[in-house]
């Protein structure tokens, strides 16, 4: 037998001794791994799933509130806020809803579907949208001292326009118009020249009684 046929017979005998050996561990090793990879899969698929099927219930919703159907589009605000609480799909529904119910005249309603939906909003800025729509449609109902109360739990706000230019609408409803002017001054700072609510912010702000600030030249 030659050296090199020895050396391959000598290595086989040590592979098959390791075999023996490590085996079990080394198929168990493998067994996990494969698990795992399956594991994380099934759970990308799974969240897929679930992600696609809140869409599919917020489609309806849309569906329901563009035909005026105000039972079917309940039925699938339920369902989201039943089955996807906390998700992107439920808190958008929860909006759409309130929206349309408040087109109704139906304020009290729309505030409650509000109430209900932000508190298990997980997104920090749809969270923060819920809750200023909140204090938007309790001023609307004459609660000026709600709206403010919510207002006041937003703290650094990803929409400081829409947040100042509200302190500036609470503030007027209750008669403090210097608070009023400072607001609508504070909201114009974060609103671009082009900004299509610039106009808006600054009729509210020369209401009560200030001046925008001069436009730069160009």
């Amino acid at each position: 037998m030659a050296m090199d046929q020895i050396d391959e017979y000598e290595q086989g005998e040590n592979v098959r001794k390791w075999l023996g050996r490590n085996g079990s561990s080394l198929i168990t090793g493998i067994a996990l791994g494969l698990a795992c990879v399956f594991a994380v899969q099934w759970w990308q698929a799974r969240g897929l799933r679930h992600e696609h099927e809140a869409a599919t219930q917020y489609f309806g919703l849309s569906e329901a509130i563009d035909g005026g159907d105000a039972g079917r589009a309940a039925t699938f605000a339920s369902v989201l806020s039943r089955d996807f609480a906390g998700s992107s799909y439920a808190a958008l529904a929860a909006m759409r809803l309130a929206a349309f119910e408040q087109s109704k005249g139906k304020t009290a309603e729309a505030i409650a579907t509000l109430a209900k939906a932000q508190p298990a909003t997980r997104d920090p800025g749809l969270s923060e949208l819920l809750g200023l729509r909140l204090a938007r449609l309790q001023l609307i109902a004459g609660k000026s001292e709600d709206a403010q109360r919510q207002l006041d739990r937003i703290a650094d706000s990803k929409f400081p326009s829409v947040a100042e230019e509200l302190r500036g609408d609470i503030a007027m409803a209750q008669g403090r118009k210097d608070e009023a002017r400072k607001a609508y001054l504070a909201a114009l700072t974060h609103l671009d020249q082009a900004a299509p609510t610039r106009r808006l912010v600054e009729m509210k702000l020369i209401d009560a009684g200030g001046q925008p600030p001069a436009q730069p030249e160009t």
